[in-house]
């Protein structure tokens, strides 16, 4: 069933690859968003061998992904996709939804988080304005996570420029160095509205409200993170 658009389509289709150990919910998926016009499911795994291999292979634009992959973690198999391609867009798709689950998403660098429970209609365009550059976050779990403290446990995770990923240190270096969003786009193979939605997330971790923050932080640590 196809599903008009409510963001604006890409000229070629989206590239999406998919990591699920639910062989019957995988399928499903791939199916229904075959029937989009502008999406192509060009490799699915269950698993990280596979997983791995069909980033390299397949060169997807989005990754969807669980993070439950049975004895895998799957927000550390994120960490190591993004650094095997830094410029892939991954989205969680998953039913967990407990506060350290989507902090580590977040640190881990998820570009969206959908739960499994999400309507069709509401993946499809999530995968579409990831696509045009947005950062998509179930509103449910953003509520649930506004509306509760940290544990303690979770309290003492890394903090300041520690926290961040290493594809978000990267933008840090190139803030502090004076660069601009689209200079920083361009010089890391992104969009600018990419970097400009990254740096917004980089700002709520490290609870600033302006770039220049960001540069005097990364100034004042980066020995310590180096």
């Amino acid at each position: 069933m196809k599903h008009p658009p409510s963001v604006p389509v890409p000229q070629s289709p989206i590239r999406v690859g998919f990591i699920d150990d639910h062989t019957l919910f995988r399928e499903s998926v791939k199916s229904i968003l075959n029937c989009e016009p502008d999406i192509d499911i060009v490799g699915d795994s269950a698993g990280r061998a596979d997983g791995l291999a069909m980033i390299v292979r397949d060169k997807p634009d989005i990754l969807i992904q669980d993070i439950n992959l049975g004895s895998i973690d799957g927000l550390t198999l994120m960490s190591e996709i993004k650094t095997l391609a830094p410029t892939l867009k991954c989205l969680i798709l998953t039913g967990l939804m407990e506060e350290h689950h989507i902090l580590r998403a977040i640190r881990s660098g998820a570009d969206g988080y959908l739960l499994k429970d999400c309507s069709m209609p509401d993946l499809i365009e999530t995968i579409r304005k990831l696509a045009n550059g947005r950062i998509i976050w179930d509103p449910v779990l953003i509520a649930r996570l506004a509306g509760k403290n940290l544990k303690p446990a979770e309290a003492q995770e890394p903090k300041g420029i520690k926290s961040l990923t290493a594809a978000e240190s990267k933008i840090a270096h190139l803030i502090a160095e004076g660069l601009t969003n689209r200079e920083i786009g361009k010089r890391l193979h992104l969009a600018e509205k990419t970097i400009r939605n990254r740096i917004s997330l980089m700002m709520n971790k490290l609870h600033v409200t302006r770039r220049a923050k960001i540069a005097a932080l990364y100034t004042r640590d980066s020995e310590t993170i180096r």
